[in-house]
């Protein structure tokens, strides 16, 4: 179903190893999908406009990955076997519920906000399945046969998994009540990415005076553990982003310095380009 995301390549005459994705950036869900949560409580695990501040990857020889449809319906950072056991009736095979899960955030969320449940019953095995079929797998897929070409091309491929953060953390957060930096980049404590790629993404944002931290709170969810593979050329990486810096997080909406933002983000994303184009050289 490739309906389910959208995928933009380079030009082939520009094309570098380059992967950034955008899994919680929809906002689409499914005839399926029956919550008893408001809409704008649903909003809050959306990472808003994402997709759209990294437009300009593709015009500086990146590919880019997103999301159509809501990580509240199905998480595409997370393990398929990464299921609440809180949320199953019948049978618990075949289920690795991990810290994710207990906080209520696993592949499907059981709280959409600390004491909101997402549901008011229980699912089967086969429903689960059936999301994971329609939306997980398809997005994987894409991505995994992306990195594989451009790794088999250029012996090395370099992604990047973008996300955006509440500027305080809430109490479903490792940090919950902590007011969070401008921007967090996650290589799973060094083992997903090489140094100097992180290295590179940090001097960037720093260079426009935006404050970086590294793997706290976030160190990269699945998508990096799962692609990155430092040992054969494959780096993965995540960059975390809080909102404050370009919308009114109340009102779900840009703020006033929405353009200045993302026009930073398209510098930043060159200087990585750059980067990637002399590394694979």
């Amino acid at each position: 179903m490739t309906d389910t995301f959208v995928f933009a390549a380079p030009e082939a005459s520009h094309t570098l190893p380059l992967v950034f994705d955008s899994p919680h950036s929809g906002q689409l869900f499914p005839s399926d999908f029956v919550s008893r949560v408001q809409p704008e409580q649903l909003l809050t695990g959306c990472d808003l406009f994402v997709d759209d501040l990294w437009e300009s990857v593709p015009a500086v020889g990146g590919h880019l990955l997103s999301a159509r449809y809501s990580r509240m319906y199905v998480d595409l950072n997370r393990a398929p076997d990464d299921i609440d056991p809180l949320l199953l009736e019948g049978p618990l095979e075949g289920i690795n519920p991990t810290a994710y899960s207990e906080r209520g955030m696993g592949l499907i969320r059981r709280l959409a906000l600390p004491d909101v449940p997402m549901y008011d019953s229980r699912f089967s095995l086969s429903q689960i399945h059936t999301r994971i079929h329609e939306y997980h797998k398809p997005y994987h897929q894409q991505l995994k046969s992306t990195l594989d070409a451009l790794h088999e091309r250029f012996s090395g491929v370099w992604h990047i998994d973008c996300h955006s953060m509440k500027s305080r953390g809430n109490r479903m957060n490792i940090d919950s009540g902590a007011l969070r930096p401008d921007v967090v980049l996650g290589d799973n404590d060094g083992h997903s990415a090489g140094a100097d790629f992180i290295d590179v993404i940090e001097q960037a944002f720093v260079r426009l005076g935006y404050s970086v931290v590294r793997n706290s709170p976030y160190k990269g969810g699945y998508l990096v553990r799962n692609y990155g593979d430092v040992t054969n050329n494959r780096h993965s990486m995540q960059i975390e982003i809080n909102r404050a810096l370009y919308m009114n997080e109340q009102k779900f909406s840009p703020n006033e310095n929405y353009a200045a933002f993302k026009k930073d983000l398209f510098t930043i994303s060159q200087q990585i380009a750059d980067f990637v184009a002399h590394t694979a050289a």
